[in-house]
């Protein structure tokens, strides 16, 4: 009662004080839009007409109510999809409703602080200059962007110049335009400024193409950002196969690699018999587990291997489980998870199964992936099945941790299921993903793992050119985009990792080292881990560290000794490990992103199908090395291949 009282008294003390053009007698409600139930209160709906409306405030999606501002004053308050328009009554005329700090607010819950990096080096030519942050604003093509809106735009106070309207809209900017993702995981050009975030999307039409940020319905529903599940480590892991832990202890210390993949623990040797557990069976488990941890690597563990008597499918151990006995799996989860918590093991990721689409009509009975995918369900592919699965597995892995992280096993992704294969065939199995959700499993995992590998080919990068992925970037980058989106279909966001992929020669062929392939296998290590910090994996799996590895994959030989690849991990960490990713490189035929660290600015790129193409290096660049970290002479301009080169750039 205290509380409408204020705001009674709030409002009749509006009216007597604000000019006859910010009053209006009705509210302004909206009712052919779903979802949309509040009306704008009638203090606003002057201000909200005159001042642009739905393309600059949104809808509203909140009633009046009380906010606490700055200074800890009370201001009567009501949130738009983009904004938050407040009531300042002891403010002269032209400033007794006002827009909140949006942006502001939005990167200080982010825990971004603005003026940590460093501003620009002074006016651009074309650019709004703001020497209050250190920040120009410029446009993305000739007439529009970021310049032309803000300067377009602004409120429509009489009395206030161009300049002061935009600013009392806008605000000064905090940041430099760089790639971000926004509320809806999309990866766009974005500058923030105080009260607002503009977004380049360049696909739109022309007078679409600078859209603001839902900063009011971002910051006024207080979504949950993904966790940081990181704790402070780099995206830099590898995977290592069970019983070579031993042999490459040393090294996996040496390389720095913060997460170990380890497949995995068999339910089958465990519990060979129903309600008894031979623990003893993972005598070897335990000793590989107590390595990568004291290496200083956190263990990420696969669970896979349904025993003879849970078998679905008779003689296929990699799956799929039989219904009545989900309850069992569910029982040793909880042992399991609850065994290996603690140190000297400290297991709180968990991966349950392991490339789970692979059918199990096409799968060996014994194979160490799969096979839950079913080539006759022509509905889920055997999504359902898995889905399944996971609503008895997550709650018992949960209540055995609470802080336990559950990854839906890395998937083949072969294909995805919105394209035709190359022979006009729809892609089956792709269904699998969404198959899961569908069946109501997406609340039952917190990480999405998939896999991404190529095959070697002098001066090609075979992630990029990926049989059915090329049309979206390759292996990598469109099976994260993939997933994002079909994850957004069904109103989720989580994090995505890819916990398998490498540089494969083709059946270990004698021709791959003559023609280069270890070189090649270093250019990969860097592209890979480019991409993951520029699209925002959580965490990248090479697969493996133990050599020589599947196809000759690995980081080692096959005497354990390092091959080029090894260094490249190793020196790229050493660059990357605590960088931020700042914005592509943005120069047609070339591949290349920019990240920043503590030290300066990293500029990683390279040409995109192996054609001679150049770069014109930046004027503060301190140093250039190639994959492995070999410097290489300063000079202005670079000629690409795929082989990567790194730029480091010194601080400004």
């Amino acid at each position: 009662m205290k509380r409408l009282i204020t705001i009674t008294l709030l409002l009749i003390l509006l009216t007597t004080t604000m000019p006859a053009s910010a009053q209006a007698a009705e509210p302004f409600c909206f009712p052919d839009v779903p979802l949309i139930d509040n009306c704008l209160h009638p203090s606003f709906v002057a201000y909200w007409r005159d001042n642009g409306g739905l393309p600059v405030f949104g809808y509203p999606i909140s009633a009046l109510e009380q906010f606490t501002g700055d200074e800890g004053r009370l201001l009567t308050v009501q949130w738009t999809e983009r904004n938050r328009l407040e009531l300042h009554p002891d403010k002269p005329p032209a400033y007794r409703i006002q827009i909140g700090r949006m942006g502001a607010e939005a990167l200080a819950r982010a825990g971004r602080d603005p003026f940590a990096d460093p501003p620009d080096n002074g006016p651009q030519p074309g650019c709004l200059w703001f020497p209050e942050t250190g920040h120009n604003v410029c446009d993305q093509e000739p007439g529009n962007g970021f310049r032309s809106y803000w300067q377009n735009n602004g409120l429509r106070i009489p009395g206030l110049s161009r300049y002061a309207q935009s600013l009392a809209l806008f605000g000064y900017p905090l940041t430099a335009p760089q790639m971000e993702r926004n509320a809806n995981g999309d990866l766009v050009l974005t500058q923030w400024f105080e009260r607002a975030r503009f977004e380049w999307h360049p696909q739109n039409p022309a007078r679409s193409r600078v859209l603001l940020g839902l900063l009011g319905r971002e910051l006024y529903t207080t979504p949950q950002p993904l966790p940081d599940l990181r704790s402070g480590r780099s995206v830099f892991g590898v995977e290592i196969n069970r019983g070579t832990v031993a042999v490459t202890a040393n090294r996996l210390a040496e390389l720095g690699a913060d997460w170990v993949r380890y497949n995995g623990i068999l339910w089958s040797e465990v519990e060979p018999t129903p309600g008894t557990r031979n623990w003893d069976a993972l005598k070897q488990v335990e000793a590989d587990l107590q390595a990568i941890s004291a290496a200083g690597a956190v263990p990420m563990v696969v669970v896979r291997g349904a025993p003879s008597w849970a078998q679905a499918q008779p003689d296929t151990i990699c799956g799929p489980i039989r219904a009545d006995a989900l309850p069992a799996f569910a029982s040793f989860l909880s042992d399991l998870v609850a065994r290996y918590r603690q140190p000297p093991y400290n297991v709180t990721f968990w991966e349950l199964g392991n490339e789970p689409d692979a059918p199990f009509q096409l799968v060996g009975s014994t194979a160490p992936f799969g096979c839950w995918g079913d080539e006759q369900d022509e509905e889920s592919y055997g999504g359902a099945a898995y889905a399944a699965m996971l609503k008895v597995a997550y709650p018992a892995i949960k209540a055995a941790n609470p802080q336990a992280q559950v990854i839906l096993g890395g998937l083949i992704l072969d294909c995805a299921p919105d394209r035709s294969l190359p022979n006009g065939q729809p892609c089956r199995a792709g269904r699998f993903f969404e198959g899961v959700l569908r069946a109501g499993g997406g609340d039952y995992f917190d990480i999405v793992a998939y896999h991404a590998y190529g095959y070697f080919r002098p001066n090609y990068d075979p992630d990029r050119e990926r049989p059915n992925w090329s049309d979206r970037g390759g292996a990598t980058l469109g099976k994260a985009a993939y997933l994002r989106e079909t994850l957004a279909r069904y109103g989720y966001a989580k994090p995505l990792i890819m916990n398998e992929g490498a540089l494969l020669c083709y059946r270990s062929s004698p021709n791959c080292r003559p023609n280069g392939f270890e070189a090649a296998k270093a250019d990969a290590v860097v592209r890979l881990y480019a991409r993951t910090l520029a699209i925002d994996l959580l965490m990248s799996h090479w697969y493996t560290l133990n050599g020589p590895g599947w196809q000759e994959s690995g980081l080692l030989d096959a005497n354990q000794q390092p091959v080029p690849a090894f260094q490249a991990f190793q020196f790229l960490r050493q660059q990357l490990a605590s960088a931020r990713y700042v914005r592509t490189v943005n120069i047609p035929g070339l591949e290349g992103y920019h990240f920043r660290t503590p030290d300066g600015d990293v500029i990683i790129v390279w040409s995109i199908d192996g054609s001679e193409r150049t770069f014109t290096v930046p004027s503060a660049t301190r140093a250039i090395y190639d994959a492995t970290g070999t410097a290489l002479p300063l000079s202005a301009t670079l000629t690409l291949t795929t082989a990567p080169r790194i730029v480091v750039v010194s601080a400004r």
